[in-house]
């Protein structure tokens, strides 16, 4: 099996050498009290009432002295729904962050757009602020043109196999965001773990298409199918069931696009206790992996806000839905029951569907970077393995996708521009006109 994290889970007597380690094994060389990526990893406890999920979070020192970047916050985690699974999605967490983060100024390249003679990423192709927005924004706003210097890093474009120069601050969670012009904020889509090269581009770029399909939906406030769930496979059936036994509710949506890729928005509400509402999304080959993945970063996320709530002493009434920034203010805002109407366009959608009819274009074998090639979005891949986590036989990728609709997590910073946002709910029969900014959602998004 695959877990949310992509890297293959094999099981012991299916292994053809008897003394092969186990995936945990391996990933768990990463570490050691004194000299490892991590020194260790704690389990989240489950409170009673809550369903059972085996979740983790890394525990590491500062990686700060190791890289020319900025500062990280230590909150690295993994969840699944067996203890093995957990925790090789927790080191693979901790392996991307590390690697996303960790790097050399002195191997970039310095240079405006316009000057680059070797093929390179076009800046001002990346969907950020639409007109709209920029006519608002202040006369000195430091907006990435061509002809601004930028540092690159090389990368690879996916459907030619070019080697192309990438912007850096689209490639490191650790960038300065103002040591550039301004493309985009950092955040982690596409950055992902693997067991070899294909598999680490797979996992990524499976991330960018969720994320893609979760924004668009929600900034439209599109009605999606619900996924029957007398109709889901045995095993979904019994985690929904476990799910729904402890009082709350869970709604799985289609929320597949253009590119035929599996993708399925997780939605719990619970309607006497905090959070209110906690969403997951998941996207992949096949339909049954995406659905279980969905349903353990969903129950992570819940738990995850479980336990920031109960250190808090804030409420939803002391949050500026216009200045959230961080992951906490956002569940915050997210934990309130007052919420759930705002969210009344999935809960309660009318649209319904089978699990045969979403997984009906799934192919266990499925190219996702030609699925997404093939329909003219260029996609690239920057190779960011460290070389210690090389050594554990590991790579990561930080896959980017240029014109699909970009997650952000900072409100004053919303994405609105690119043609995905009006066409692809009226391309999906969802609408049957574009929606224009101002009829676009201002609520901030739940996404974690």
């Amino acid at each position: 099996m695959t877990d949310e994290n992509g890297i293959t889970i094999t099981a012991a007597e299916s292994s053809p050498i008897d003394d092969a380690p186990s995936d945990r094994e391996r990933l768990q060389q990463i570490k050691d009290p004194t000299t490892g990526i991590i020194t260790g990893v704690r389990r989240v406890p489950v409170p009673p009432g809550e369903p059972a999920i085996e979740s983790y979070i890394v525990e590491r020192e500062d990686f700060t002295p190791f890289t020319d970047g900025n500062q990280m916050p230590h909150d690295e985690g993994g969840a699944a729904f067996t203890k093995d699974a957990a925790l090789v999605a927790t080191y693979g967490e901790a392996i991307e962050r590390y690697c996303g983060c960790v790097y050399d100024n002195s191997s970039f390249q310095t240079a405006a757009y316009d000057e680059l003679t070797e093929p390179a990423l076009d800046p001002t192709a990346v969907v950020n602020f639409s007109p709209t927005q920029r006519d608002t924004m202040a006369d000195d706003t430091d907006l990435c043109g061509t002809d601004d210097e930028l540092t690159w890093v090389g990368g690879v474009d996916l459907r030619s196999g070019a080697t192309t120069q990438i912007p850096a601050q689209l490639v490191y969670l650790s960038y300065p965001p103002t040591a550039d012009p301004f493309i985009r904020n950092p955040i982690s889509t596409g950055l992902a773990a693997g067991s070899d090269r294909e598999m680490a581009i797979h996992n990524g770029l499976a991330e960018c298409l969720e994320r893609d399909a979760f924004i668009i939906y929600y900034l439209t406030a599109t009605a999606l199918p619900v996924i029957d769930p007398e109709t889901l496979p045995p095993r979904i059936h019994r985690l929904v069931d476990r799910i729904t036994a402890q009082g709350l509710e869970l709604t799985l949506l289609d929320a597949t696009t253009d590119f035929g890729v599996p993708i399925a928005i997780a939605v719990l509400v619970d309607r006497t206790r905090r959070p209110a509402v906690t969403v997951a999304a998941a996207a992949g080959s096949t339909a049954t992996a995406v659905l279980e993945s969905a349903l353990s970063e969903v129950l992570q996320t819940r738990l995850s806000t479980i336990h920031r709530l109960s250190s808090t002493t804030r409420s939803a009434d002391e949050i500026d839905p216009s200045e959230i920034d961080s992951f906490v203010d956002r569940a915050l805002l997210w934990a309130d029951h007052d919420r759930l109407a705002d969210l009344d366009f999935w809960i309660e959608s009318n649209r319904t569907t089978t699990f045969d009819a979403f997984a009906v274009d799934e192919q266990p074998d499925l190219d996702l970077v030609e699925a997404v090639t093939t329909t003219g979005y260029d996609a690239y891949a920057v190779d960011v393995t460290t070389r210690d986590v090389d050594s554990v036989g590991v790579t990561v990728q930080r896959v980017i996708v240029p014109r699909l609709q970009p997650l952000y997590l900072v409100e004053r910073l919303r994405y609105l521009d690119g043609d995905r946002l009006s066409r692809l709910p009226v391309d999906m029969r969802y609408r049957d006109t574009p929606i224009t900014d101002a009829a676009l959602t201002t609520v901030p998004h739940p996404f974690p």
